[in-house]
């Protein structure tokens, strides 16, 4: 027994050997220029979140324009170290909050000579996270993005999905160009209206830097399985000041010119009906046989006649059966009404019932 126990001990010591040397190689070198205080993604990670705990800023010292607004941690601020002086303002007035700085990995110097100059200035709880934001990504963590870049990608078409997790009120209130609604609070009623291929960008926006609504629902969207799940955490209000403002209209294209889209028009309809004004140009007899609760019967043919008493201070769509009398309505509005900016046709095929439900089928 005492010969077996040799061999197997010097194995254990080897493997223990082994294994100590795979964890050194692991491990990054400490440079001469890095800070002593290091942590690691799971040190940052449970600070972002909102609301924002107190006396903690998370910083990214990377140049804003080149590299903050294309991808950050989320709830970081941006303070470039080339600008550190300049902004220094903007550091908590606690000289024992915790600062954590980060830039773009273990080769960047800007976060460590960030956080020098914070202790010059007498901060004393200071921090950088080396392996910096590609660390970030790398651990599957939910990546924040800036207002500019997704400006850039809205005016170049790029293939993404822009998703308002803001009650649908909000929503109808005013939203970011090319969004869909999906409520934070009814995303698992409404997941079916994100894309089938699980690898398309999805960017999620609510209220503000204060609103956890976006957060929520990118932590969803991963566990769904999608794979480039974004927050635009500035959201509406970051939209608005920067462009002056979100689509004031209600509603969104459903591919033809002036038509709305389907599943948003059912939204609207079962969630905030009088957001929009539902006009049925249908003849009397087939709006007496079922139409929708609320929608108002201006027939195809009396409609020039009596377009004046259209509003032009809420979205205005016209239903029929087919699309067909619908879209002729559009185009006449647009013609004798152009002071209406917002009309829209319902572009399906629509079956009513007396019980004021109908059945969409887009062609």
């Amino acid at each position: 027994m005492k010969t077996m126990r040799k061999p197997l001990l010097t194995t254990l010591m080897l493997m223990l050997g082994l294994m100590l040397l795979s964890g050194c190689a692991a491990q990054q070198p400490r440079e001469p220029w890095m800070i002593n205080d290091i942590v690691d993604v799971e040190y940052v990670a449970q600070y972002v979140k909102v609301p924002h705990p107190e006396n903690v800023m998370i910083i990214d010292s990377r140049p804003y324009e080149a590299k903050f607004v294309k991808g950050y941690i989320p709830t970081a601020v941006s303070i470039p170290d080339t600008q550190f002086e300049k902004h220094a303002d903007r550091l908590p007035a606690d000289k024992n909050a915790l600062l954590i700085f980060y830039c773009g990995g273990w080769q960047c110097k800007l976060s460590h000579k960030s956080a020098r100059k914070a202790m010059d200035m007498g901060y004393t709880n200071v921090k950088v996270f080396a392996a910096g934001y590609p660390a970030w990504l790398e651990s599957g963590r939910v990546p924040a993005l800036g207002l500019e870049a997704l400006h850039d990608m809205l005016a170049s078409g790029a293939d993404y999905m822009l998703i308002d997790s803001r009650p649908v009120q909000k929503y109808l209130e005013g939203t970011i160009p090319s969004a869909i609604s999906v409520p934070d609070s009814r995303f698992d009623a409404k997941k079916g209206l994100l894309p089938a291929d699980k690898n398309t960008p999805l960017i999620f926006f609510c209220g503000g830097l204060k609103c956890p609504l976006s957060h929520k629902s990118a932590a969803k969207a991963q566990a769904l399985g999608y794979t480039s799940v974004w927050i635009a955490e500035e959201g509406e209000p970051g939209w608005k000041a920067l462009y002056g403002g979100g689509q004031a209209v209600a509603v969104q294209s459903g591919g033809e010119e002036g038509s709305i889209d389907a599943e948003q028009f059912k939204t609207i309809m079962a969630e905030s009906p009088g957001s929009i004004m539902v006009v049925d140009v249908r003849d009397p007899d087939e709006f007496n046989a079922g139409h929708m609760k609320g929608a108002v019967n201006i027939p195809v043919d009396r409609l020039e006649k009596e377009i004046a008493a259209l509003p032009a201070d809420k979205p205005v769509v016209f239903v029929c059966a087919t699309g067909a009398r619908s879209g002729e309505a559009y185009y006449m509005t647009r013609d004798l009404r152009p002071e209406i900016k917002d009309v829209f046709y319902l572009e399906a095929e629509t079956t009513y019932h007396k019980d004021g439900s109908f059945d969409i089928t887009v062609p």
